[in-house]
Formats: C-alpha cells, sequence, structure tokens
C-alpha cells in the first residue's frame, strides 16, 4: 500500500497547474459572468492526453490509470471546477460507455477523435420524470429495420449542443422496465437531433447544461450500444466510473477553496492579530483539513479498487463521492464565512467555489442516493436466505383459477395499481374498473403517475406511499425496485403482466402471465361470482 505519489504523477500535478494558472485563471471570471463553454482551453487539455486518460494507446488515450486520473481531475478543479466535470464528463460519460461496451468498429470510429480531443463527448440520461429515478425513460427508439427513429428530449446535459458524439438512453420496449433500455452513439447533426433551451445555473457556470431534443432522429443501425436492452446496465456501470470523477472534482472544490482561506487568513488581520492567531478559526481549519485528507484516501481507495478490476467499485465510488462532496460544501461555506463580508461579493472567487461546490451533492446520484448504495451493501440479505424466505409465484392460466387461488385470501384491503404495461392513458381506466370489482382503492406505478393517469398522492414506491393490504394487484407493473420498495409488504402480491420475466414475477405470491387487456376484464366480470 503505497500512499505517495510518483514522479510522473507529481510532474502532471505540476503541469497542471501551471497550465490552469496560464491559461484557466484568466478566463475564469468572464467564463462566470457570461456562461461560456471555454471550448478553446478544452481542447488544449485534449492536446495534454487529459480527454483520454484511463483508455489505451492503441486508440489514442493516455494510457494513464484511475488514481492519476482522479489526482488530475482534482487537480484542475482546484482552481476551475468547470473544466473539471468537463474533462470527467468526457472521459467517464462518453469515452468509457463506447470503449467497454462498443464493438470493435464502433472503437474505431469514435475513440481515436474523442480521446485527442478532437471531438467533445456527452451523456444523455436524465429527463424530466427521470432524474434519480433514472429507469423513468421516456425518450423512445423504434425500430425501422435500417435505422432507429428516436422520439423524446433529455434536460440537464452537460455539453449539451457542444459535444459532438453523445451516448443517449431510450427506451426499445417499454413493457420489459429496465430490460427495456438501450443505449446509443447519437451524433451531432443527424436528423432530427438538435439543441433546445441551455439552462442559467448557479455554478460550474462554464459547463453548459442544455436540453436535447430528438424528433423523428434517424440513428445508424449500428450505433446501439451494447446490445439491445443493456442500456440501463450502460447508463450504471458509466455512473460508477463518473461518480470517481465528480468526487474528484468535489474534493478539487474543497482543497482549492481550503488553501484561498489559509491565505487569506495568514493576512487578514482583526483585533490587531491575523486570523490564523485566533484558536477557535485555527482548530475548524484543522478539522477541515483533515476531513479533506480522509476524504482524499476514501476516494484514492476507490480509484485503485477500480483500476485494479475488485468487485467493490460501485459501493467505493459511492462513499467516495458522499465524502468527498459533503466536505466540499462543508469547506467553502466556512470559507464564505471566514472570509466575512469580502467571502460574500464577486472580486473574490470563494463565493464561487460555493456555488460551484453545491452541484456536486446533486450530479451523478444525489447525496441520498449514495446513502442507499452504502446502506444496501450494509443491510443486504444473503442471497441464500432470501430463497428460503420466498415461495415461487404460483402462476395460474385464467382468471377464474386465480380467482380460486385466493378464495381463503383475507380481503378486507386490497390496492390495485396499473403501470406503464398500458399503452395509452385512457387505457389505465380498466384498473379502476377493478379497484370497484374487488371492493379495493386504486393505486399507481410512478410511470403511471408521469402518463397523467392519476395524482402523485396515489402513487406507490420508494418516492411514495408504502402500502400493506391483504393484496395488492400490480397489472401492468414490471416491477423496480422502486416500486416493489412500496408495496413488498403486501400480505399477497398478485401480478398480471405479459413479459414473463418482469422482476414483478419475483416479488409476487400469485400471477398471471397474461396481457392486461385481456385479463382485467375477466376478472372484473367474474370477481364475486
Amino acid at each position: 500500500m503505497d500512499f505517495g505519489y510518483s514522479d510522473e504523477q507529481l510532474q502532471l500535478k505540476e503541469t497542471l497547474r501551471e497550465f490552469a494558472e496560464r491559461e484557466i485563471v484568466p478566463i475564469q471570471d468572464k467564463m462566470d459572468r457570461d456562461a461560456e463553454y471555454p471550448l478553446d482551453t478544452v481542447k488544449k487539455l485534449g492536446k495534454m492526453g487529459m480527454l483520454g486518460m484511463p483508455f489505451p494507446k492503441e486508440y489514442g488515450g493516455a494510457g494513464l490509470d484511475y488514481v492519476t486520473y482522479v489526482m488530475a481531475v482534482e487537480e484542475i478543479s482546484k482552481l476551475c471546477p468547470s473544466h473539471g466535470v468537463i474533462v470527467q464528463t468526457h472521459n467517464a460519460l462518453c469515452c468509457w460507455p463506447i470503449f467497454t461496451y462498443g464493438t470493435e468498429e464502433q472503437k474505431q470510429k469514435y475513440l481515436p477523435d474523442l480521446l485527442s480531443g478532437n471531438k467533445i463527448g456527452a451523456f444523455g440520461l436524465t429527463e424530466p420524470n427521470a432524474g434519480t429515478d433514472a429507469a423513468m425513460q421516456q425518450t423512445i427508439a423504434e425500430d425501422k429495420g435500417d435505422h432507429w427513429l428516436l422520439n423524446g428530449s433529455k434536460i440537464f446535459i452537460s455539453g449539451g449542443g457542444i459535444a459532438d458524439v453523445y451516448v443517449v438512453m431510450a427506451m426499445t420496449d417499454q413493457s420489459k422496465g429496465t430490460k427495456g433500455i438501450s443505449a446509443f452513439i447519437v451524433e451531432k447533426g443527424m436528423p432530427g437531433f438538435y439543441k433546445g433551451k441551455t439552462e442559467d445555473k448557479m455554478g460550474i457556470r462554464g459547463s453548459i447544461a442544455s436540453e436535447l431534443v430528438f424528433d423523428d432522429c434517424v440513428v445508424p443501425k449500428e450505433n446501439l450500444l451494447g446490445g439491445l436492452g443493456k442500456g440501463f446496465k450502460v447508463a450504471m456501470t458509466s455512473l460508477d466510473v463518473g461518480r470517481l470523477g465528480i468526487a474528484a472534482q468535489a474534493l478539487g472544490i474543497a482543497q482549492g477553496g481550503f488553501d484561498r482561506t489559509v491565505e487569506y487568513m495568514k493576512h487578514r488581520e482583526q483585533f490587531g492579530k491575523k486570523l490564523s492567531g485566533f484558536q477557535a478559526m485555527a482548530f475548524e481549519m484543522a478539522e477541515l483539513e483533515t476531513k479533506i485528507d480522509g476524504a482524499r484516501l476514501l476516494l484514492y481507495k476507490a480509484a485503485d479498487i477500480r483500476e485494479r478490476g475488485l468487485p467493490d467499485t460501485t459501493v467505493s465510488a459511492a462513499k467516495a463521492k458522499l465524502a468527498c462532496s459533503t466536505t466540499a460544501m462543508e469547506v467553502t461555506v466556512k470559507a464564505v464565512q471566514f472570509h466575512g463580508g469580502y467571502g460574500y461579493i464577486r472580486d473574490l472567487p470563494i463565493e464561487r467555489y460555493m456555488r460551484d461546490a453545491k452541484i456536486t451533492e446533486i450530479y451523478e446520484g444525489t447525496s441520498e442516493v449514495m446513502k442507499l448504495v452504502i446502506s444496501g451493501q450494509i443491510f443486504k440479505k444473503d442471497k441464500k436466505q432470501v430463497k428460503e424466505e420466498k415461495q415461487p409465484v404460483v402462476l395460474c392460466d385464467t382468471a377464474e383459477e386465480l380467482i380460486e387461488a385466493l378464495k381463503d385470501v383475507k380481503k378486507d384491503e386490497i390496492i390495485c395499481s396499473g403501470g406503464r404495461g398500458f399503452k395509452r392513458t385512457e387505457d389505465l381506466q380498466l384498473v379502476k374498473d377493478l379497484a370497484q370489482a374487488v371492493g379495493g382503492s386504486v393505486g399507481a406505478s410512478r410511470g403511471a403517475v408521469s402518463m397523467g393517469w392519476i395524482d402523485e398522492q396515489y402513487q406507490v414506491g420508494l418516492t411514495g406511499r408504502t402500502v400493506t393490504p391483504d393484496i395488492y394487484f400490480a397489472c401492468g407493473i414490471s416491477g423496480m425496485n422502486q416500486h416493489l420498495a412500496g408495496m413488498k409488504e403486501a400480505s399477497v402480491i398478485v401480478a398480471i403482466n405479459k413479459n414473463p420475466k418482469a422482476a414483478i414475477f419475483k416479488a409476487a405470491d400469485y400471477g398471471i402471465v397474461g396481457d392486461v387487456y385481456e385479463v382485467l376484464p375477466q376478472l372484473i366480470e367474474k370477481w364475486g361470482k
């Protein structure tokens, strides 16, 4: 275990520091004030190898390891977090998925220009109804034989409209939940693809965040990335890598704000002595430096785990991002406080560090999601134990058979919920009719709520209600973890879905593999007879 930098790493740190002071610092105020994307300096970083760091030289990459990668992003972010996140997004969220999941033809076509910085990359996942709950994708990709046709939109896309190459997630089969999401390589200038609104952000204003619009966007068949239905895996594993970069950006912000505060305290005098001479303030700075060093150890450990291909990449990245982003906010808020009135005005860059820090607790997985990931690892059940506790679902062939199976089940409280397995919003009336027939109430998946079928107060799931009825009918619901979290304590779960591999059947006690348009009318007709 080595806690020191190599000579090559120290040289790179110095080179990046000199570059930032010479090329970036002079443009920072204007970049922040006018929200200008710093394309010229980004291209120069590309020529230095910073846009292809952890990739093999055979594709034009720099061949660096992940520890060096996070060190570089941290160093850049000490002086300019906007440049830091641009480098991170390009490396982790565009180049990495193409390198990891792309065919050899895709790698040869896209990586040389991306890794050299000739072209800029971006990542299209977030949508108005698919933020933290990334599984709620509504952008659709239709197979048209010789091409794909994309329709929908993405929001808050870093580099949107600036980038040349995008890794974009879209639904290829809405009935399959996360297994119906696929990834595509979309190029700037493809027919039907254009930039929408550019956001006016609080911080990292040099990293443009824009809407992407797909209006019958024609994407070549060969631009499917990672295989049909593999998009959610592509997205989640890419975010694991991305969180290392965001943690590094946050760490750079913390260290940069801390260093400037140290210098200020050494020179600023009040009550006849330097601020550094006030023990209360000095002690707080000691605590902050300890937190920065602790966060750095978590980050570098996570980068080393990624480099060595160990199994804890997801949790270690989550810990690093949580620690570094929390530290960045704590340090920069205190830095503004210690600068007093000067910390609140734009004559000094301290207030910018605080504005830039906040986003690190939000994008590429909020701090709350990081805690979910970490706590899930802490309290995960042994797979063998889960298998012993849960009996296999009893599948019925007909509505009559299901009703017979449920005849001895308590029915004081029944909830009937609908999801995105219905083709049209108005078709979800079938779920309301079923609820009336069985004497129950209505619930909904987040997908049904997003379709405008029912008010958000009826939503069941992690971001909605938790329910414990005697019987829970899940109609046209794929069974994503977000929904399961709200209904898994029901006494009996009944799943109705045409996809026999839908995750809901793993949680269900009874079920029918069939079309909701055929099964629900039969249940409505025969219930109680």
